[in-house]
Order: structure tokens, then sequence, then C-alpha cells
């Protein structure tokens, strides 16, 4: 599952990072996109094995309060979702 993962986020667009937030209904400013790019590419077999855990609180001075709250919404939700996947 790993590298199924790992060649996606090599493939990770800004552009479709930018999508993805639409179509939630998350409008990223250009330094949240910034961040939550280069934080995705970083970071994400931390994420995954570590979801439960994971202090997402740690990165609220990232965003915008209103987009802060519709990202935990998010996380949470896809979180779950793929719980099944990810143990």
């Amino acid at each position: 599952m790993d590298n199924l993962i790992k060649n996606y986020i090599s493939k990770l667009t800004k552009e479709q990072v930018t999508s993805f937030a639409l179509m939630h209904n998350i409008v990223l400013s250009p330094q949240e996109l910034d961040f939550t790019y280069d934080f995705i590419k970083t970071n994400w077999k931390d994420i995954i094995k570590n979801y439960d855990t994971f202090n997402l609180e740690a990165y609220k001075n990232h965003y915008s309060s209103d987009n802060f709250e519709k990202i935990k919404i998010l996380f949470k939700e896809y979180s779950e979702k793929f719980k099944p996947f990810l143990n």
C-alpha cells in the first residue's frame, strides 16, 4: 500500500491539491496552498501511519480559522473512511 501512495504523492501537483480543496468548499490562499502542498509531500508517511494521534491543531496557525475548521472535518472524515486500509 505504501508504494501505491508513494507513487501518487510523487506525482501530486498543487493544482490537484487546489481542486480537492475546492471540492470540499475550502479556498486556500497561496500561502495555505504552499504550506499544504509542501506538508503533504514531506510528511505523508507520518500522517497515514499516525492518523489516530496526528495533532492537526499544531498547524492551526497556517490556515484561516474558517479553512482550518473545514480541514479538521475533512481530515476526520477521510481518516474514518480509509481507516481499514491504513492499519
